[in-house]
């Protein structure tokens, strides 16, 4: 009892001495305008004794009697310390630092002050990305910035979207996409699937950005000039997009929970390109039988062969296509103290597409954490999760491949007539091989229901970041990350009807894995020169090494039991392919920046490089890269300061070099290979002649940019030339074929890409309760091929474009299309390029560079943005002028060569007697005059305007009302997407965007959606 009174007694000692040891401090935190700050962190300098402020700015405090001084944050406003004495009530003003925020902008293996950049680079916040209804980043970048042009070749949910920045920077379709780094990880990007090559034709299309959540985005910048590029080496010929994921705030933890859902709607072809019904065809049918000559009994058996009569009219087009939902939910947290900030996520996105058997559907997972351990030392860990499950039409087998396959249902919603009925009197699928049913293409919508064409993706990116303070000034930052990619792709067709018809079954499995892992180490110096601090430099330099490893194993077997549930490989009786395959690559790379300004005034920049990799030649297995750059805020000179008209002013020149790396892993390397066959005998031969001098592709870059702002920034305006130049680009050069090849790759080619880019926004009216924003930029961008080996050669990409010395990179070569002659009806082309002559006979016209070319001469946007009070309106169009856009299957659905294959609507604008002034000839069953083949007659102008973008949009500001709700924020909108597109060729067939290209492969269809979204912090 004794013990017990003596163990109560000191625990009352100990409470009122620490009570005797702390106190309570109340107050308010507030901003510029009075109003209080919610959820700012008040902490006790040196303790983790801390809290956070309520919805009005208010905070209480239990602090230690020894506590001197109070730390007061909160995101957008500069931290404050305050001391507190003998002070029970400490009231607190936050300045707004939002400005100061918008000054920094992303580079290089850091950041810079935007007034001291020399720079050409555009940043787009993740407000700008979040919420959309687009499967990956890329597709949210067309129409985001100038100079970047963003196109589709395909509506697959998923699929890799073709991205160019400033033009075409090398002779290879993959070597001209730009260079991804995620949190300072460069990584892979793009298609890394490979059932789309190589013969196997499993998804059209797959996307590694597709994995990543853009809600979980903080920023994205577009590194465009050598200035800010050059720093990445041999790796940023082709620009760089660098890719910020958000991080934790200082202050009390905040949810957000974002949801939206809608419907997607395919996008129709133009009239011209639309298919014709049952009547039509019929009309045509005959038509064509007559102008043929047959006789009036052969007329009327062909007709009734295909079902003349009989009441049977489908819409293909319809058929293969439908209404789908769109959905993505997306939850997050973030908070932390003065020395531990986090960022949770997680997130659900599910896309279906307007085409039968197209979906895609992602969940996410993301955590970064942030610790300051000491003054000195602090570390962020984050790792990011995405896995995907893509189910794909097939459409085609790659970006620049045709889809032109019996089983793609864009194909075969062309080729197929009206007069076949997809069901049989029972309601079955009609897979029957006679002219009503299918004797040579197959039944899309049984092929969709039975057929399996997949992709199961997983992507983790990971990364460990260690900041260390040395000295004053001096900083060492060590960077780890990793991306690995492990792709599962699945093709099943089935044994009863379509491609796996003849074989009982088969199916292809292709499993792909890739590892990379990349480390810098760097170190940042920052220096006052003078005493005033108005002179001073940063300098930093590091060292890179990147790695990357990839698996692929692929397998096929055929013979499936007649059960279309057993459609697993392992069922198979046979297996036809087992092979594995392996690829690696390495990059290493030290380098260094260094930048002086002068009060805040002058400024002046230059950066080097030094890249090795196991992709170039082992005579030229490193490079040097470098550029310099300067600056000069004309603004910040005592004659504008005063200004009332200019708030900013600043020009800036840039020069520098950069290469490109995409040259294939072992494309240097002479080669020996095994797999033939000698009599029956396994063998193996020189199979890859290699090239020991090969090397990167080297870019030189000018760029001449000035930034202007006026009436307090009312008016800003960027503008910029520039000149970029690509040297010793990849091409193949010929042999003699007494050496058993017939070419080697070289670096032999030079391209030279120029241009203008224009950026403007306006705020035309802005009141208390009422604003008007209009932001417009517009690209204009000239290529031309200005070095070949050995003169004219065809385009390594395809043989519809010619390579000539002068000319753009994606020229046209073909014949002139001369029209229609008015008194025969019959095919007309000109002879050759003087364009004197005409003929009606195919072989006798020339192929010649036409004049027209895949590349668009001009591209921008132009948005418009209202908010009236809580309330906010915005549109963005997107346009495309100066490009052709060539339809790869025309001939199949155009004039009588197909006779029995659909037809496109145009076709009823046919000539028909003499005198009549058409671009469609006499239609004859059977044609052989080749009209609708080999000529420019197949490519359409590719200039459109889009209604990218429109969103109405409500946020509840009332902080009562949202107390309420237990609520931090509130705002729910509808925005739809790709609603309306202006088509300017009265003629074009198909929509106009078609990839950089221009090849209309009949692809999956793209689509508009409609969604309604809500967003609630909490």
């Amino acid at each position: 009892m004794r013990k017990l009174v003596t163990m109560l007694l000191c625990v009352i000692l100990a409470i009122t001495q620490l009570a005797a040891q702390s106190r309570t401090v109340k107050g308010k935190v507030t901003d510029e305008k009075g109003n209080g700050v919610p959820q700012a962190s008040v902490l006790v300098k040196g303790t983790t004794v801390g809290t956070t402020t309520l919805n009005d700015g208010t905070y209480s405090i239990a602090v230690p009697s020894t506590a001197k001084i109070l730390v007061v944050s909160s995101l957008n406003f500069a931290s404050q310390e305050i001391t507190i004495g003998t002070k029970s009530e400490v009231n607190v003003f936050l300045q707004s630092n939002s400005q100061n925020l918008e000054e920094v902008v992303v580079v290089g293996y850091g950041t810079q002050k935007k007034t001291n950049s020399t720079a050409s680079t555009v940043k787009i916040g993740g407000d700008k990305l979040s919420d959309k209804p687009f499967a990956s980043i890329d597709q949210m970048l067309q129409g985001a910035a100038a100079g970047v042009q963003s196109t589709a070749s395909t509506g697959q949910p998923g699929a890799n979207q073709q991205i160019r920045i400033r033009g075409i920077g090398s002779f290879s379709l993959g070597a001209s996409q730009p260079l991804f780094v995620i949190d300072g990880v460069i990584m892979n990007g793009g298609d890394l699937s490979n059932g789309n090559g190589g013969g196997f034709n499993i998804n059209p299309s797959t996307n590694v950005l597709a994995t990543l959540n853009s809600d979980d985005v903080e920023s994205v910048s577009i590194l465009k000039d050598a200035a800010a590029t050059s720093i990445y080496g041999s790796r940023g010929g082709n620009g760089v997009i660098l890719i910020t994921t958000k991080s934790g705030k200082v202050g009390k933890t905040q949810f957000r929970l974002s949801t939206d859902l809608g419907i997607n709607s395919v996008i129709l072809p133009p009239k011209a390109g639309r298919p014709i019904r049952a009547d039509d065809w019929f009309n045509l049918l005959k038509e064509g039988l007559t102008n043929n000559g047959a006789s009036a009994a052969t007329i009327n058996t062909t007709m009734a062969s295909y079902g003349y009569g009989n009441g049977v009219d489908i819409d293909w087009f319809d058929l293969i296509t439908r209404k789908g939902t769109q959905q993505q939910v997306n939850l997050s947290a973030s908070g932390g103290d003065a020395k531990t900030k986090f960022f949770l996520s997680g997130g659900y996105f599910k896309q279906q597409g307007t085409t039968l058997g197209t979906d895609l559907t992602r969940f996410t997972g993301n955590v970064k954490i942030t610790h300051t351990a000491t003054d000195r030392l602090s570390f962020t860990t984050k790792i990011t999760v995405g896995d995907v499950v893509q189910n794909s039409a097939l459409a085609s087998n790659g970006p620049s491949g045709g889809g032109g396959f019996f089983g793609n249902p864009g194909y075969v919603s062309l080729v197929l007539r009206p007069t076949q009925n997809p069901y049989n009197a029972d309601g079955t699928y009609n897979i029957s091989s006679n002219n009503l049913g299918f004797p040579a293409h197959y039944n899309p919508l049984y092929v969709a229901a039975n057929d399996k064409r997949y992709l199961k993706a997983l992507s983790i990116l990971g990364g460990e970041t260690v900041e260390y303070k040395i000295l004053s000034g001096l900083k060492f930052t060590s960077n780890l990350g990793i991306q690995y990619n492990a792709n599962e792709e699945y093709q099943f067709n089935n044994q009863f009807h379509g491609d796996g018809s003849g074989s009982a079954g088969s199916a292809l499995s292709i499993y792909t894995r890739n590892f990379l892992w990349s480390w810098y180490n760097q170190l940042d110096y920052h220096i006052d020169i003078n005493r005033s601090k108005r002179f001073y430099a940063d300098v930093k330099a590091g060292y890179e090494v990147t790695k990357n490893s990839r698996l692929q194993q692929q397998s096929a077997a055929q013979g499936f039991p007649p059960k279309l549930d057993l459609y697993s490989s392992e069922n198979a009786a046979t297996s036809t392919t087992g092979q594995q395959f392996s690829s690696d690559y390495a990059f290493t790379g030290a380098y260094s920046t260094a930048s002086f300004s002068y009060d805040d005034r002058f400024n002046l920049y230059g950066s080097f490089r030094r890249d090795g990799s196991s992709r170039f030649g082992s005579n030229n297995p490193f490079g040097n890269f470098w550029s310099v750059g300067t600056s000069w805020n004309v603004s910040n000179e005592n004659f504008l300061k005063s200004s009332t008209v200019i708030s900013n002013l600043k020009l800036r020149a840039s020069y520098g070099t950069n290469g490109n790396a995409e040259i294939g892993n072992y494309a240097w390397r002479p080669q020996y290979g095994f797999g033939y066959n000698y009599n029956g005998i396994a063998g193996g031969t020189f199979n890859v002649i290699g090239n020991t001098d090969l090397t990167w592709e080297q870019n030189k870059q000018t760029d001449i940019g000035i930034e202007l702002g006026l009436f307090k920034n009312r008016v800003s305006i960027t503008a910029d030339y520039y000149k970029r130049t690509t040297n010793g680009s990849l091409l193949s050069q010929q042999l003699s074929r007494t050496t058993g090849f017939t070419g080697v790759i070289n670096n032999l080619g030079n391209l030279q890409n120029k241009g203008i880019e224009l950026s403007l926004t306006v705020i035309p009216v802005q009141t208390k309760n009422f604003s008007w924003t209009v932001n417009f930029n517009y690209s204009h961008n000239k290529n031309q091929v200005t070095k070949l080996p050995s003169g004219d050669q065809f385009n390594p990409q395809s043989g519809s474009y010619l390579l000539r010395e002068g000319q753009d990179f994606y020229s046209y070569y073909t014949r002139a299309w001369a029209g229609v002659n008015p008194d025969t009806g019959s095919p007309q082309w000109y002879t050759d390029s003087t364009r004197s002559a005409v003929t009606t006979t195919f072989a006798a016209a020339k192929l010649f560079l036409v004049g027209k070319s895949a590349s668009p001469t001009d591209f921008g946007s132009l948005g418009n943005t209202f908010t009236f009070k809580n309330f906010t309106c915005s549109f963005d169009f997107y346009y495309n002028y100066g490009n052709y856009v060539a339809e790869n299957y025309f001939r199949f659905f155009t004039d009588g060569s197909f006779p029995t294959r659909g037809k496109y609507t145009f076709m009823l604008d046919r000539w028909q007697k003499k005198g009549d002034i058409t671009n469609v000839p006499i239609y004859k069953y059977g044609d052989a005059t080749n009209g609708a083949t080999g000529s420019d007659r197949l490519f359409f102008k590719g200039d459109y305007v889009r209604l990218r973008n429109i969103q109405f949009g409500y946020q509840l500001s009332d902080k009562n009302v949202l107390a309420k709700l237990h609520l931090t924020a509130l705002s729910f909108y509808v925005r739809g997407t790709n609603l309306w597109t202006k088509v300017y060729d009265p003629n074009a067939t198909s929509d106009p965007e078609q990839g950089v290209q221009g090849f209309s492969n009949q692809s999956v269809a793209p689509s508009s959606s409609v969604t309604v979204g809500l967003n609630l912090g909490f």
